[in-house]
C-alpha cells in the first residue's frame, strides 16, 4: 500500500515537472520564433538585407584585388569586423553614444559661432545671412578652416591629440594585433587628416612594411580632418554622422588595408609601448601662429580645388551635351527616328556606381542619386559630392547613410596630395606612393561603404 502511494506521487511528481518542461519548452521556442520573426522584419525594414549583401561584396571586392590572396589573417578580420559594429552599436544604438556624439556636435557648433565672431568682424554685413540667396562660400565656410587650423594646432602644441590618439590606438592594437605605428597613424587619421597624422610617426616612416605603408594611404583616404569636418557641417552635412563615420572608418580601413596586403613582414613597432611625436612649434603664441598660417593654406587650396574642379565639371558636361547635339542632328540628317537624351558626367558616374546605391538598401531615383554622389566623390571630391547631398532633397535617413559613404578624401586628386607630403617626410618610399595609389583609393572607398553599411543595418 504504501509502495503504491509512493509510486503514485512519484509519478505525479514527474508528470507535473514533464508538464511544466513542455510550457517551458514552447513558450521558449514561440519567444525564439518571435524573436526570428521580428529580426526578418526589421531586416526587411528599408532594405537592409541589401546592407548585408553589400558587406560581403566589399569584402568580395577587397579580396579580388589583394596582392597577397593566400596572406590573409583572417582572424583579423573577424576582429575588425566585430569591432566595426560593436562601435556601431555604441554610438547609433545606446544613449550614451548617442548622447557623447550630440554633445561634441554641440561643441563644434559653439566652435562655429566663435569662428563667426571673427568672420564677422573681418567681413561685416557680407557674413550676415538673412536669405538662402545671402550665403557665400567663401565668406561663410573657407574662413572656418582657418579658425580650425589654429585650434586644432593648439590642441597638438598641447599634446591634447597625441595622448587621445594614443590612447585610442593602445585599445586597438592587441585586439587587431597591427603594429604601433600605423594603428597610431590609423586613429590620428580621424583628427588630423591624411598631410598632418603621418607626422606623429615621421621617424617610423622609413622601416615601414609595405603592409604598415599601404593602411597609411589608405587609412588617409578614408577619413576626413577636423577642419574639413566642419566645413561639412557648416554646410549642413549632419555633424553627428560625420563624427560617427570619422569613429567608424578606424577599423574599417584596417579591414580593408590587411585584405588588399596582408601582413607577411615583422613591423619594427609591433609591440610599441610609446608615442614619439615632436612638437615644433615654441609656446601657445607661435601654436596659433603656425595652425593659423596652416589653416590659410588649405583654405585656398580647398577654393582653388573648388573652382577648377566645378569649372572643369561643367566643361565636361558642356562636351558631352554638344555632342549629343551633334550625333541628334545627324540622325535627323540621316532620317534616323532616334534621340540620344542629353548626358552629363553626373549621369555616367551614377550608372557606374548605381550598384552601390541598391545595396545602401535604396531604389530608383534615391538609388541613382546616391551612386552619383559616390561616384562624384571618387571622381571629383567629396566637398563637391556633399555641396550636391544637401540639396538633392533626400529623406533624413538616407542623408545619413551617404555621409558615411562620402566621409573620406578616397579621389584621384589625393594620390598627388600623399606623393607630395607623405614622400616629402621619406623621399625614399616615394615609389610605393606611387605604385599603391590607385589601391589606396580603392580601398578607402570600399571601407567609407563598408562604415555606410554597417550605418544602413543600425539606422
Amino acid at each position: 500500500m504504501f509502495i503504491s502511494t509512493n509510486w503514485r506521487y512519484q509519478l505525479s511528481r514527474y508528470n507535473f515537472f514533464a508538464i511544466i518542461a513542455t510550457l517551458v519548452s514552447l513558450t521558449l521556442i514561440e519567444y525564439k520564433y518571435s524573436i526570428i520573426q521580428t529580426f526578418i522584419s526589421y531586416l526587411n525594414q528599408h532594405n537592409r538585407v541589401n546592407n548585408i549583401v553589400g558587406i560581403f561584396i566589399v569584402l568580395l571586392i577587397s579580396y579580388l584585388a589583394s596582392y597577397k590572396k593566400n596572406s590573409i589573417n583572417f582572424k583579423l578580420i573577424l576582429s575588425g569586423l566585430l569591432i566595426h559594429l560593436s562601435l556601431g552599436l555604441l554610438v547609433l544604438k545606446t544613449s550614451i553614444g548617442s548622447n557623447t556624439l550630440e554633445y561634441i556636435s554641440g561643441l563644434i557648433s559653439k566652435l562655429y559661432l566663435a569662428a563667426d565672431k571673427g568672420i564677422e568682424f573681418v567681413f561685416g554685413k557680407l557674413s550676415i545671412i538673412k536669405e538662402p540667396s545671402d550665403f557665400i562660400f567663401a565668406i561663410k565656410v573657407l574662413p572656418v578652416i582657418v579658425f580650425f587650423g589654429a585650434f586644432i594646432s593648439l590642441l597638438f602644441h598641447l599634446k591634447i591629440i597625441q595622448k587621445t590618439v594614443y590612447f585610442i590606438s593602445l585599445f586597438l592594437r592587441p585586439i587587431l594585433g597591427t603594429s604601433g605605428a600605423e594603428t597610431l597613424c590609423t586613429v590620428a587619421n580621424s583628427f588630423l587628416g591624411q598631410t598632418e597624422a603621418p607626422l606623429l610617426i615621421k621617424s617610423y616612416l622609413k622601416n615601414m612594411t609595405r603592409s604598415e605603408f599601404m593602411l597609411v594611404m589608405i587609412s588617409g583616404m578614408s577619413t576626413i580632418s577636423a577642419a574639413i569636418l566642419a566645413v561639412f557641417a557648416s554646410i549642413g552635412v549632419p555633424a553627428k554622422h560625420l563624427l560617427a563615420s570619422s569613429i567608424l572608418s578606424i577599423p574599417a580601413s584596417i579591414i580593408i588595408s590587411k585584405i588588399l596586403y596582408p601582413e607577411t613582414e615583422i613591423p619594427q613597432t609591433l609591440n610599441m609601448t610609446k608615442i614619439d611625436s615632436e612638437v615644433k612649434t615654441i609656446n601657445i603664441i607661435d601654436a596659433i601662429s603656425t595652425g593659423t598660417t596652416d589653416g590659410l593654406y588649405l583654405a585656398l587650396n580647398v577654393g582653388a580645388m573648388l573652382i577648377a574642379f566645378i569649372a572643369l565639371i561643367s566643361m565636361a558636361n558642356n562636351i558631352l551635351d554638344f555632342s549629343c547635339l551633334t550625333i541628334n542632328n545627324i540622325f535627323q540628317y540621316l532620317n534616323i527616328n532616334f534621340k540620344l537624351s542629353s548626358i552629363t558626367l553626373d549621369n555616367i558616374l551614377g550608372f557606374i556606381c548605381l550598384p552601390f546605391g541598391w545595396l545602401l538598401g535604396f531604389k530608383d531615383a534615391e538609388a541613382f542619386k546616391i551612386a552619383e554622389l559616390i561616384g562624384t566623390k571618387i571622381a571629383i571630391n567629396e566637398l563637391v559630392a556633399y555641396s550636391k547631398m544637401v540639396n538633392y532633397g533626400l529623406s533624413e535617413r538616407a542623408i545619413a547613410i551617404t555621409t558615411y559613404a562620402l566621409c573620406g578624401f578616397s579621389n584621384f586628386s589625393c594620390i598627388g596630395i600623399q606623393i607630395g607630403a607623405i614622400g616629402a617626410l621619406v623621399p625614399e618610399k616615394r615609389k610605393w606612393l606611387s605604385e599603391f595609389g590607385l589601391k589606396a583609393v580603392l580601398g578607402g572607398a570600399l571601407a567609407n561603404l563598408l562604415s555606410a553599411l554597417i550605418a544602413g543595418l543600425l539606422i
